[in-house]
């Protein structure tokens, strides 16, 4: 397969000379430019990503925090995105806590 290559700057794209619409970015003379840096918010998803594959994670609650970063800028502080989790966190303990308050008056389950 035959590839066309872009130049910008400090990228080349490569795109598949058939007509594929998509293309892709890649660094030049391996400089990486600032784009493809990941941000902190980024590697946080990506890392939330692989946990939601292994079944650790619930699809919901990686769509809420993808929510809550945009929110916040993905370029936000550090303390600012560990607040957002920190809020998920407790989100999630009181929908734990419900679930079990329930559990224990409807099936007698302690």
């Amino acid at each position: 397969m035959a590839f066309e290559l872009l130049r910008s700057e400090s990228l080349l794209a490569v795109r598949p000379n058939h007509g594929a619409a998509g293309f892709r970015w890649v660094a030049a003379a391996g400089r990486l430019p600032y784009a493809a840096r990941m941000t902190m918010a980024g590697r946080f998803i990506a890392e939330l990503q692989r946990e939601r594959r292994s079944g650790n994670v619930s699809s919901e609650t990686e769509q809420h925090l993808k929510y809550e970063f945009r929110k916040l800028g993905w370029n936000a502080s550090d303390s600012a995105l560990a607040a957002a989790v920190e809020a998920e966190i407790d989100r999630l303990n009181r929908e734990a806590a419900t679930l079990r308050k329930l559990r224990t008056a409807l099936f007698g389950a302690p």
